[in-house]
């Protein structure tokens, strides 16, 4: 079952924009149907969708967090996984 994935990185715009380039692409190989990233206070919302919880996590427990230590960042500890319907693009 599709899901929606809410997150916030503790970030600035600055540095969200310079690793998002990097990240899409490897969250896309990796199942993601759809991304966006807002301003929100404390950083960056993120709210995706994803194929299944678990394509997610897998996600989330390997290239994300790997990827966000080396750069020296906080994984996110606030991530909301919400089942949904449908999920089109």
């Amino acid at each position: 079952m599709p899901v929606m994935v809410e997150l916030t990185l503790k970030i600035d715009a600055a540095t969200y924009q310079a690793m998002h380039g990097q990240i899409l692409p490897v969250a896309r190989k990796a199942g993601m149907l759809f991304h966006s990233g807002r301003e929100v206070e404390g950083g960056i919302g993120v709210v995706d969708f994803w194929p299944s919880a678990e394509v997610f996590q897998a996600f989330l427990d390997g290239p994300i967090t790997d990827g966000m230590k080396a750069m020296k960042l906080e994984v996110p500890d606030d991530v909301k996984i919400t089942p949904v319907l449908t999920a089109d693009t």
